[in-house]
């Protein structure tokens, strides 16, 4: 079981910030999070994972296991919210959390990237890359997408050491459904019983949440008949919920109605920061036989009370939280592998850090 049972929501809690999380100091020396913790069994009794309440879980190097180097794997899909830009990166602070919140994860999906520089990511990664022993890490990002002159790219962080990018494509949007057309990517995974998983994010636009869901359904048919798989977990910020998706419409979405797919997240489950709003924007859908029997659970990252954050420093992160899905381990002394998708909220610095070494 992962995070709170359906219908059980928990309480949003603004934290003060504990002195030691928002200490200055350097990035590539801070710790994971500092914050009790329980240790969570498998089946077979092993050490898999460390979590902090319903807060979630960090699934990297915990415990004896490697997750890629046995014979299956497990996935944990994260999210949070609005947009990636070089200046939003080069704050300190809030470079600090984004690597602590990548960190628990082999694969994550980055949506809302709009630097036209290139320059965000392979910052991003850098401090990554030092901030423990679990990378090294890669990326593998989509071109620039959108109708105007407001643009987004999706963006895939992963630990090259244990996955790899097998395939990608964005999706060919001929009737111009999307806004964001899907950036579809195919990872290996050391897996007897799933080596490879399919991977298709979307980002929907407010104005045309239904049209984009019901039209998610052909990304889904094209990526399975491209690479003869059944294996797909679609996820996102869909804005699946409150005033961008009535219930009833929700009902019935084709992904809804048609058989094989599973709403990980369940609707209910806040991803929403803000202690005022409560809405299931975020989800992650799971299609496959192999891939739903080795589900173990779903929940959204309360990362401002993991890290000990006001709901106003929470907010300079994003007003979204991670959603994540943990696979099981499928064949005894494996531990699962961690798969995130994040949406980061805008925040634009007038100067770029010096300290950085980057020019503005």
């Amino acid at each position: 079981h992962v995070g709170p049972a359906n219908g059980d929501i928990a309480p949003k809690t603004a934290l003060q910030p504990s002195s030691k999380d928002l200490s200055p100091a350097r990035r590539h020396r801070l710790s994971p999070p500092l914050v009790p913790a329980a240790t969570v069994q498998d089946p077979h009794g092993a050490l898999s994972c460390q979590r902090s309440n319903l807060s979630g879980r960090r699934c990297d190097s915990v415990g004896s296991r490697d997750p890629l180097t046995s014979q299956e794997g497990g996935v944990e899909t994260t999210r949070s919210a609005q947009r990636l830009t070089l200046n939003k990166v080069a704050r300190e602070p809030v470079l600090d959390t984004l690597v602590r919140i990548l960190a628990r994860c082999d694969i994550t999906v980055l949506q809302e990237v709009v630097d036209s520089t290139g320059s965000a990511i392979p910052l991003l990664l850098r401090e990554l890359n030092r901030f423990d022993d679990s990378g090294p890490y890669s990326f593998q990002s989509s071109l620039l997408l959108g109708r105007g002159t407001y643009k987004e790219k999706y963006v895939y962080i992963y630990r090259s050491h244990k996955t790899q990018v097998l395939d990608s494509y964005v999706y060919d949007d001929q009737d111009d459904l999307f806004a964001r057309e899907p950036f579809v990517c195919r990872f290996s995974l050391p897996s007897k019983v799933l080596p490879s998983l399919v991977l298709v994010p979307l980002h929907t636009t407010p104005k045309a949440v239904e049209t984009e869901l019901n039209a998610l359904y052909h990304v889904f048919l094209d990526a399975s008949q491209r690479w003869q798989s059944e294996d797909v977990i679609l996820l996102g910020d869909f804005n699946a919920d409150c005033a961008s998706l009535t219930k009833k419409h929700l009902d019935d979405l084709v992904l809804r109605t048609q058989a094989g797919f599973h709403w990980a997240i369940a609707d209910g489950m806040d991803t929403t920061v803000r202690a005022s709003t409560h809405c299931t924007y975020d989800r992650i859908v799971l299609h496959g036989e192999h891939l739903q029997s080795l589900l173990r659970g779903a929940a959204a990252f309360d990362f401002p009370r993991s890290f000990g954050l006001t709901e106003e420093e929470a907010l300079n992160i994003s007003d979204h939280y991670p959603v994540e899905v943990e696979l099981s381990c499928a064949v005894h002394g494996a531990q699962p592998l961690s798969l995130a998708t994040l949406f980061l909220s805008l925040l634009l610095l007038p100067l770029l850090s010096p300290q950085l070494g980057l020019v503005a």
